[in-house]
C-alpha cells in the first residue's frame, strides 16, 4: 500500500474530513499547488482503515492527523515549515 507514492516521493496527506487542522493543511497544499494524494481516513471502508493504520504505525504510532508522508520522511501535525522543508517550498 502506497509503495508507488513513497518510492516516487509523491506526498500523501492522511487526514480527517472534518478536522480543522487537516482542512487548513489541505488548503495550504492547494495554495502552494502541491500535487498530493489525500487520504481522508474517516471516509474509508473498514478494511482500508486497517491497512492505513498498519502503514502509519511505524511512522506515527499515535495515529494523529494530519500526517504527511513524502518518501521516507514524515511531517506530523500542522507543521507548515516542516512541510515546506520536505517539499522544498520556498
Amino acid at each position: 500500500m502506497y509503495e508507488y507514492e513513497v518510492k516516487n516521493r509523491i506526498p500523501i496527506l492522511f487526514a480527517l474530513s472534518t478536522c480543522p487542522r487537516c482542512i487548513r493543511m489541505k488548503k495550504f497544499l492547494d495554495i502552494n499547488q502541491v500535487k498530493s494524494l489525500i487520504v481522508d481516513y474517516d471516509l474509508l471502508p473498514q478494511e482500508e482503515k486497517r491497512q492505513v493504520l498498519r502503514f502509519l504505525q511505524p511512522i506515527n504510532p499515535r495515529y494523529s492527523f494530519p500526517t504527511m508522508v513524502v518518501g521516507n520522511e514524515a511531517v506530523i501535525g500542522e507543521d507548515y515549515e516542516g512541510v515546506k522543508e520536505v517539499l522544498n517550498i520556498p
